[in-house]
């Protein structure tokens, strides 16, 4: 296995309320050469997210790729998930640490949530850097600018998030960041698997310049 930062240029959310399952598309977008997926799911039991993890967790390892669950550090151990994602509300990075032998990730949205966390964690989730709808508590959008910042503030591998798509993402990717993370990019589009192709491209073709 590689760097981590070699795995996380297009790290794809699931989200199921686009009309197909957190299994469904996490195989889209692993065929589409994705390369780092995180399951998150807020309304499911626990018995519910433990079978779904499980089935992701076997797709994942078919394609070599990173399985990261978000919030639920139970749920990471009992499918032996990769990683494990935590928001500022969860349990503190430090105590993460203690508790996940596996990769940490840590939402951030200013410098001193990302240098608080920064030596506990393998990787920061930063944003949201535009408005988004997806994800209910994002908070205020801190621009390309304001992710640049907090790019520039830290050691560590940052994940940019926050309404990224085709569009966007170069001016996105010139911050220096190690990778987007989309969810309705993949999962609302027509085509899930051809939207995570192009993105997976797009990606690919901008590192190759550096």
């Amino acid at each position: 296995m590689g760097k981590l930062e070699d795995y996380l240029g297009v790290y794809f959310i699931t989200d199921s309320r686009f009309g197909y399952t957190h299994e469904e598309l996490a195989e889209k977008a692993l065929r589409a050469g994705v390369r780092a997926i995180q399951f998150r799911e807020k309304k499911l039991s626990t018995k519910r997210m433990y079978e779904i993890g499980k089935k992701i967790r076997a797709l994942t390892k078919d394609y070599g790729a990173l399985f990261f669950v978000n919030d639920r550090i139970d749920v990471a151990l009992a499918v032996d998930a990769d990683g494990v994602h935590i928001g500022q509300d969860d349990m503190p990075a430090e105590v993460a640490r203690e508790v996940f032998p596996g990769y940490i990730g840590v939402s951030a949205s200013s410098i001193e949530e990302a240098k608080k966390d920064e030596k506990y964690a393998d990787y920061l989730g930063v944003g949201s850097v535009f408005p988004t709808k997806t994800k209910e508590d994002a908070g205020e959008a801190i621009g390309v600018e304001g992710l640049r910042k907090i790019v520039e503030s830290v050691r560590i591998p940052v994940v940019a998030i926050g309404s990224i798509n085709i569009e966007n993402a170069v001016e996105v990717l010139k911050t220096g960041v190690a990778g987007i993370a989309v969810i309705s990019a993949i999962a609302a589009a027509e085509d899930p698997e051809k939207a995570a192709r192009e993105l997976v491209e797009l990606v690919r073709k901008f590192k190759s310049r550096l």
